[in-house]
């Protein structure tokens, strides 16, 4: 089975692939008749043809150095955008803890603000106090400055006792102690409090620097992640420009390489098919018992096409290799049954297949007439006869226009 499968992946790469010039086979051939002489107009068209094939290749390699560099720039984009991309991430992790910090500092803001209206209400009652005390001690002064010395002596004289006279006297010092010791507090605790309050007034200003410069950051990073992201687009459609320009500039390298194929093989038949005669020689001889087309096919009784000539002849004819070439494939086909392919060069091959014997092996040269198989039934077929193809750059052509009359 393995053997199977790898013939038929040989095959398929024999039909596919162009064919090569092999001078050994040139050299051991010996031509059965001089080929008519070409003509000045084909002489003409062969050059014609030559000069297209050299622009389309030219052509060709200038699409693959387009192609080369467009996925340079593709690659080279690719890991700028990946760079970028890192950026912008890193960038908005920074802004997200500037956007953070920036609510903490609100918060902290809101809270030296609320000390504030604290510090103010209490400032306020305490002004209160020593209003109402200034205005108390006002009074006293008032008296005292109005009856002075006379109004003390008068309450001491008023007195029923030395004694009694005595803590009057004291009293009265006592009260206007009080009074000069509450004015002391309080005017302290005002002092204190308007230190306070010009601290929470610096905090505060502080604060608001402090919050004016992390937000002028967030909006710098903001704007990197804006500008970041616009270039990430700008390149990326660069990038989807490139590719574009890559798929096209491969279609036209592929529509250029099948505008080679067709040329050399229009150059080959050119060069090789000269009015009604031909390059091979008929493999075997015989009647053609199905010709090459589209057909009903006996054992599969479908409509396909039939990619070459079947001739028949009895089992063991010899067959004949029809011009010098190379042996290319030796082996089995499925439905082809035993086969042999033969390279000419020039783009030409030919597939011997239901052949009961090869009389040669892969990579051997053959000069033209040379033995290389036998007829047999191998393979999907109803009796004995070889069945004969003829490739140009692997699509299977007529064999009937290739074949000397």
């Amino acid at each position: 089975m393995r053997k199977k499968i790898f013939a038929i992946i040989i095959f398929l790469l024999i039909i596919i692939a162009p064919a090569q010039v092999y001078s050994a086979a040139k050299k051991n051939t010996a031509p059965a008749k001089t080929a008519p002489k070409t003509s000045a107009k084909n002489t003409k068209n062969k050059g014609s043809i030559d000069s297209q094939i050299e622009a389309e290749e030219k052509k060709r390699a200038d699409l693959s150095k387009q192609i080369q560099n467009y996925r340079k720039q593709i690659k080279e984009m690719g890991a700028k955008v990946e760079g970028l991309l890192t950026k912008v991430n890193t960038l908005q992790q920074d802004e997200s803890v500037a956007r953070q910090e920036l609510t903490v500092l609100e918060l902290q803001n809101q809270k030296i603000q609320e000390n504030i209206d604290v510090l103010d209400e209490n400032i306020k009652d305490e002004q209160v106090k020593i209003n109402e005390l200034s205005e108390q001690m006002k009074d006293r002064l008032l008296d005292m400055y109005k009856y002075g010395e006379v109004e003390t002596m008068r309450m001491m004289f008023a007195s029923r006792s030395v004694f009694e006279a005595v803590e009057t006297a004291h009293l009265l010092n006592i009260v206007n102690k009080r009074d000069e010791d509450i004015l002391s507090q309080l005017q302290a605790r005002v002092q204190n409090l308007d230190l306070s309050r010009q601290t929470m007034d610096e905090q505060q200003t502080k604060l608001k620097e402090k919050t004016e410069a992390v937000q002028l950051q967030r909006d710098k990073y903001k704007q990197s992640i804006k500008d970041t992201n616009n270039f990430i687009k700008s390149i990326q459609r660069k990038k989807t420009l490139a590719e574009k320009a890559a798929l096209e500039a491969e279609q036209a390298q592929k529509q250029a390489g099948q505008m080679i194929a067709a040329l050399q093989r229009k150059r080959a038949q050119r060069s090789y098919i000269t009015g009604k005669g031909s390059i091979f020689n008929w493999p075997v001889r015989g009647q053609l018992a199905s010709p090459y087309g589209y057909r009903i096919h006996p054992i599969l009784k479908r409509k396909i096409l039939h990619s070459g000539i079947d001739i028949a002849a009895p089992g063991g004819t010899p067959i004949k290799a029809p011009a010098a070439g190379e042996v290319i494939y030796d082996g089995w086909l499925r439905g082809y049954g035993r086969v042999v392919v033969l390279d000419h060069g020039r783009g030409f091959s030919t597939l011997y297949a239901h052949l009961s014997a090869s009389l040669v092996k892969e990579g051997q040269v053959v000069k033209s007439g040379a033995t290389i198989a036998k007829v047999g039934k191998t393979g999907n077929t109803t009796g004995y006869h070889l069945h004969f193809e003829v490739r140009v750059f692997g699509t299977p052509e007529n064999p009937i226009k290739f074949l000397k009359r």
